[in-house]
């Protein structure tokens, strides 16, 4: 007797939410800026802690304060709901949870995963200006952490409008760390700050201008000016999000990638929940004090001290006529049964299995979702389909995943999908893998059914020093979609993906010339489906697309064949540019520090997709001190008076000038003066020594308490003339 156990997976649907696919509860928005209908879960694995509802009802008293302000008084939290879980003791004093669960909630408390620790996220699927799924807070940052009230207005705005951060994260490539502009490589940011790039394992000082090592972060310690939120919202001084006046762009950051170089208020005023006159609507004594409200799930118990129920050893339940026995056990993960009947005349056998996950461990869960239910065909329709693989709240990434979609005709369309970042997908490696479906490939209306093909190693949970990976492979089933109005075939108007992670080296010499390598991720001839037919590179002098001018696959700069490049979506591609042959203008070759490389992909259709994300090419100057890389301290001779410091510079024999020391210490007024003091130059064959001196006062007035910096840095001896560049920042 052949024994065939099927397993069924459904989609979830809420239609009111307004996340991806409906899944989650929707925040509504009142018409005098408040938000509401803001459900905040607490999981069952998170002990016992009535101060943790404390610590969160005061965190969000602060957050909706600097929200209002963040957003020039336009928004605030009005209302708050916490669900508690069952395994928390009963409370007279809570409400009992409706429909309301974790799985449908928008903030969410639980254990740390293995990706992001202790440091909060938000699980953000879809592209700019497009809501997330959830925040992800543990009892830990809640409890210890820092400026909270702040995180949750930055997260929030992930959340709800759509918008990304203006740092790199540490998995993030370490090329996005840096900027190249105008001769100066400096940190991706928005913003002025001071700050230094250091080793988040070791807390040590990075020089990133020499090695790009990934575990190096660029820290900010304080702000020059008012924003952003959205680079470093823990610093007091930081109060705005970016304008279009103060934004950044051309900076790799997530921010600019993703919303195509627009700021932060930019996205913002393009939602409904801005532009509009929310202080008509208000009371005349309303309050920025959201109202609390806490709530418990279905069947809390008294007291939380009660007996497990012991159960069958091998957790299976049997028919009267039936018996199971363990026949042999051939691993710790695969045990195989054998099943006797009794009676004989009894053909019709239930067997009921109750799996439970391995101990200390959870199992990993797959769910899908459609970006529409209900498709109004029109000839440049797609359909985006989202699969969430999970193990609790820990993403699994590196897994082969496609979705079979069967149309109303019967045919089957595979297509892949992707969690790395690129495309329609827009966080890599953070569990959502991303699949679009063109238009042209539909094939008439009616219903659409979805499965998903998952393989590939999972990673199990539990300490580094004992992780393991388990074969995932497994087939569920991702619902059903509905195409209405289809009036025939369309001929192909879908093009390849906007490429997001164009990114470029710092350049290396090779026979004389300096060579930048740029590197991406290739597109497909239909989004991220298929490959590429050409790619067209633009060249222009600033970071906008209001000077491209097109730079021929031939030109003399590209080293690379591009031929060789159209490759199927999803390979990582490099091309070599030389910066020396590079031109730009009215032809002629007028020679620029600084060019901006954009490129757009082409299908086999002649359809393009968007311009890529810029990227800089910069001949740094060599002299150029970068505040930013790390420094010792030079043996110096200082003499203070009443208003004026005298700093004596060291003269030696190094190649260049590759230090910086600044010194504080007390002075008693401001006064600032500046002496660039050059050189002795050769007559005839002699070598004469180049004297460099620098005098340099700084001096900064404070409220409280006087400051004085003193510049220093070494000079050389060389056998001719050279024109040294000082650059002081302040």
């Amino acid at each position: 007797m052949n024994w065939v156990f099927f397993l069924y997976f459904s989609a979830m649907s809420v239609a009111s939410a307004s996340n991806i696919g409906g899944t989650r509860q929707d925040i509504l928005h009142n018409d005098d800026g408040g938000y509401r209908n803001i459900l905040v879960a607490i999981s069952r694995s998170v002990p016992e802690d009535l101060s943790l509802l404390n610590r969160i009802q005061g965190h969000f008293e602060s957050a909706s304060e600097f929200l209002f302000e963040a957003t020039e008084k336009q928004v605030y939290f009005s209302d708050i709901t916490i669900l508690v879980p069952n395994t928390w003791t009963l409370n007279s004093s809570w409400e009992v949870a409706e429909d309301e669960t974790f799985d449908k909630a928008r903030i969410l408390v639980g254990p740390a995963n293995r990706v992001w620790g202790d440091k909060p996220y938000t699980l953000q699927p879809g592209l700019c200006g497009v809501e997330g799924d959830y925040i992800h807070y543990t009892p830990e940052y809640l409890t210890n952490g820092t400026a909270q009230g702040r995180n949750i207005v930055k997260e929030f705005a992930h959340l709800k409008w759509g918008l990304f951060d203006e740092d790199v994260s540490i998995n993030e490539k370490v090329a996005f760390r840096l900027h190249n502009e105008n001769s100066e490589l400096s940190s991706t940011r928005c913003g002025e700050y001071i700050g230094s790039f250091v080793n988040k394992i070791t807390g040590e000082v990075c020089d990133m201008s020499k090695e790009k090592d990934p575990n190096c972060l660029y820290v900010p310690t304080a702000a020059k000016t008012d924003s952003s939120i959205l680079y470093a919202h823990h610093l007091p001084s930081v109060t705005k999000f970016c304008s279009k006046e103060t934004h950044y762009r051309g900076h790799p950051n997530r921010q600019n990638r993703l919303c195509e170089d627009r700021s932060a208020w930019e996205v913002m005023n393009s939602l409904p929940d801005f532009g509009v006159d929310h202080q008509k609507k208000r009371i005349e004594n309303f309050s920025l004090i959201p109202r609390i409200k806490i709530i418990q799930e279905i069947g809390a118990k008294s007291h939380t001290n009660q007996r497990p129920i012991t159960e069958n050893p091998n957790g299976l339940k049997t028919t009267p006529t039936t018996t199971v026995e363990e026949d042999e056990k051939k691993s710790e993960n695969e045990i195989e049964y054998k099943i006797t009947e009794k009676d004989a005349n009894d053909m019709n056998i239930l067997l009921s299995v109750t799996a439970k996950p391995v101990p200390n461990s959870q199992p990993i869960a797959i769910s899908t979702r459609v970006d529409s239910h209900d498709i109004d065909f029109k000839p440049n329709s797609t359909l985006t389909i989202y699969t969430n693989i999970f193990q609790g709240l820990t993403p699994v990434p590196n897994l082969t995943v496609h979705c079979l979609v069967n149309t109303s005709t019967g045919l089957e369309v595979k297509i892949k999908s992707f969690d790395d970042g690129t495309g329609l997908d827009s966080t890599p490696n953070d569990g959502v893998y991303t699949a679009s479906m063109a238009s042209h490939k539909f094939q008439g209306s009616g219903y659409y059914s979805i499965q998903v093909e998952v393989d590939g190693e999972g990673i199990a949970s539990g300490s580094r020093a004992n992780r393991v990976k388990r074969r995932t492979q497994r087939t569920v089933s991702g619902g059903v979609f509905i195409v209405s109005n289809f009036t025939g075939s369309v001929t192909d108007r879908t093009p390849p993906d906007r490429i997001t992670d164009l990114l470029a080296d710092f350049g290396s010499e090779r026979n004389g010339s300096t060579i930048f390598t740029l590197s991406w991720t290739a597109p497909g001839n239909d989004l991220n489906v298929g490959r590429a037919s050409n790619y067209t590179f633009y060249v222009s002098n600033d970071s906008s697309t209001s000077n491209l001018q097109v730079l021929p696959n031939n030109h003399k700069s590209i080293l690379t064949n591009v031929n060789s490049l159209l490759v199927d979506a999803g390979t990582n591609l490099e091309l070599e540019i030389d910066f020396e042959q590079l031109e730009f203008g009215d032809g002629s070759n007028v020679t620029l520090n600084t060019y901006y490389i954009r490129m757009v992909a082409e299908d086999d259709k002649g359809n393009q997709a968007e311009h890529s994300n810029p990227v800089s090419l910069t001949i740094a100057d060599p002299q150029t001190i970068n505040l930013w890389v790390p420094t010792t301290t030079t043996s110096t001779t200082t003499t203070t008076t009443e208003a004026i410091t005298t700093t004596e510079a060291t003269t030696t024999t190094t190649s260049s000038i590759d230090q910086l020391d600044t010194t504080p210490a007390d002075i008693s007024d401001v006064k600032t003066a500046m002496l660039l003091i050059l050189g002795l130059g050769i007559s005839g064959g002699v070598v004469c020594l180049l004297l460099i001196a620098v005098f340099i006062i700084l001096i900064m007035k404070r409220k409280n308490g006087k400051m004085k910096y003193s510049l220093v840095f070494k000079g050389e001896k060389t056998d001719q003339t050279e024109n040294v560049n000082i650059i002081v920042l302040d």
